[in-house]
């Protein structure tokens, strides 16, 4: 008997959630993009980059989460448990298995991570008698918690109810082929990537470029008051814009660079996709030269 049955965790709230974080997130960078275009140069300039950094970073995190969430399953067998968030993977051999129980069954107040929100409850955190709890969770109530060796799983399957009945009705059958315990975790794919030499190359060369476009664009903006971003059909400069708006440049690039990482890493865990990988970062590469050359050119023509 290799039935399998497959459990999701509650989409809903935590997509609306996400959406509304990356949607925010856009909303403080394009504002702080504004306010910096008419901002003199100076500490008042410096303090509107910050929203425009920290959308960088918020986008591509409320990217992941949600792509994580839409992912995410809980894989019930007679021979164990799978869980997947993400690039987080964990197998779970049924004889390992000490306990399976509600959360609200435990008797203890959970410490629940300290950074979260609806669909993304994860992380470690430490149980009162020491055992490791560590939550691939989209809600912070309705658990069901997996107990083996001295770890705790708290995951949140849509019907814990028919979750655990399922697991009970298993369990009574008894495991004939336990599942080989496997352990994924996204730190463990960067490794990876770390230690092939292309990717090592382009990721580098990549971020370099990056760095080389920021710095231009930081060190020109102050002395120029305005630039022309095109041309006219005559092939004159177009009228001038204030010169901040060429941070728009590494601002996209960014955006394009941390995109593009991401998906590469994704077609870089299998190696029937890892080709696409490369295409992908060496795409990135070529995309944040190209951005390099329109600064060049710009800051030239004007």
């Amino acid at each position: 008997m290799n039935e399998s049955l497959i459990f999701f965790p509650p989409h809903r709230l935590g997509l609306i959630s996400q959406i509304i974080g990356i949607l925010a997130a856009i909303a403080v960078g394009f504002l702080g993009l504004r306010q910096a275009a008419g901002a003199q140069i100076g500490a008042s300039f410096l303090l509107y980059l910050i929203p425009i950094l920290f959308a960088l970073v918020l986008v591509p995190l409320f990217s992941y989460r949600a792509y994580a969430l839409w992912r995410a399953s809980y894989t019930l067998q007679r021979d164990g448990i799978h869980l997947k968030w993400g690039l987080r993977e964990e197998t779970i051999s049924m004889d390992t298995i000490n306990w399976v129980r509600d959360s609200q069954e435990v008797g203890i107040k959970l410490p629940l991570p300290r950074l979260r929100w609806p669909g993304a409850v994860l992380g470690v955190r430490r149980l009162p008698d020491g055992t490791q709890i560590e939550y691939l969770s989209a809600q912070s109530r309705q658990m069901i918690l997996v107990s083996v060796a001295e770890k705790v799983y708290a995951i949140s399957p849509a019907n814990p109810e028919e979750f655990m009945l399922a697991y009970h009705r298993f369990a009574e059958l008894g495991s004939l082929t336990p599942l080989p315990p496997h352990s994924a975790y996204p730190a463990n794919l960067l490794r990876r990537v770390w230690a092939s030499s292309p990717a090592r190359y382009l990721l580098l060369s990549g971020l370099f470029v990056s760095l080389i476009l920021l710095v231009l664009v930081s060190l020109s903006v102050p002395f120029r008051a305005a630039i022309s971003l095109g041309f006219n059909s005559d092939g004159a400069p177009s009228e001038k814009a204030p010169s901040v708006y060429l941070l728009l440049l590494p601002v996209l690039n960014t955006l394009f660079y941390m995109t593009e990482w991401l998906f590469g890493l994704y077609f870089f865990r299998s190696d029937e996709t890892r080709t696409l990988a490369y295409l992908l970062w060496g795409s990135g590469l070529f995309t944040t030269i190209l951005f390099l050359i329109a600064a060049l050119f710009i800051l030239g023509a004007g």
